[in-house]
This record gives structure tokens, sequence and C-alpha cells, in this order.
């Protein structure tokens, strides 16, 4: 299999429908730390899409919710999406993002499979995860089975 560059792995990402791409914008820049790459209005002026980056391979599109109705069931059922915490400390960051009054889902806790991990749900109801590895580099290689 081919290792793929930065540029060509950012090539994937996921687009969520919400209900107000500035607000979502903002929401993921302040809460989360999220940086905007670019965004796209309307003709009238609106955002209406944001490419949105937590680091080189984690992106998202935040995209306006043209079918509202059809969005009204409950956003990212059995879909969660997972972002990679490499530097600093995912407690401290569970607690930044709880003095944004976002709405945890789960507290920062240690997993069966070596990592510690927390949950937010976004204003439109997605689920993110934040995983933070709790093994060493050195202890990596005895952990997994072939």
């Amino acid at each position: 299999m081919h290792m793929k560059s930065d540029e060509e792995q950012a090539s994937f990402f996921v687009a969520l429908t919400v209900k107000d791409v500035e607000a979502s914008v903002k929401w993921y820049q302040e809460v989360l730390g999220f940086e905007r790459i670019f965004g796209m209005p309307a003709p009238d002026g609106k955002l209406v899409l944001a490419h949105m980056r937590w680091m080189a391979c984690a992106n998202i599109l935040l995209r306006l919710d043209l079918e509202p109705a059809v969005g009204a069931m409950d956003k990212g059922k059995g879909v969660e999406l997972s972002f990679q915490i490499m530097d600093g400390n995912i407690d401290e960051f569970a607690k930044r993002v709880k003095e944004f009054d976002a709405h945890i889902l789960q507290k920062p806790y240690n997993t069966p499979w070596n990592t510690r991990e927390f949950t937010v749900a976004d204003p439109d109801g997605f689920r993110l995860t934040f995983v933070q590895t709790t093994v060493t580099n050195e202890r990596s290689d005895e952990l997994f089975v072939e």
C-alpha cells in the first residue's frame, strides 16, 4: 500500500449539514480550536460552506442544511467523528471545551484499548470524540498481535 503525502490524505473529509454555517464555524474555532481554511458564500453573502481543519489530515466541511425537514432526525446518529490529540493534555482540553458550555456527552475516561477520550456534541448534535493514547512508544509494539 502506498502512503500518501499530507496533501493527498487531506482530500478525504466528512461533510456535516448544519443549520447555520457561520455560527458553526465560530463554535468549531472558539470551542475546539479548528482553523477555517475557506468559506463559500451564497449570492446573498450568507456563508453556506466552510472547510475546517483540526490538523493536517483531519478536515471537515460544514455545509448549510438545504433540507432541514429531512435533517430533523438526530444528526449523526450512529456516527462518531474521532480526532487524535497529538500535543497537550486531553483533560486540559476537555476542561477548556467545558468552559464554553459545550455539551459534553462523555467526560474524559480511559478505554481498554489504551486511550483516554471524551465526546462532545456540536451545536447540531454531531458527536465528536477526542482521543489521546495512554501508551508510550516503548510499549506500543507489545500491544498488537498479528
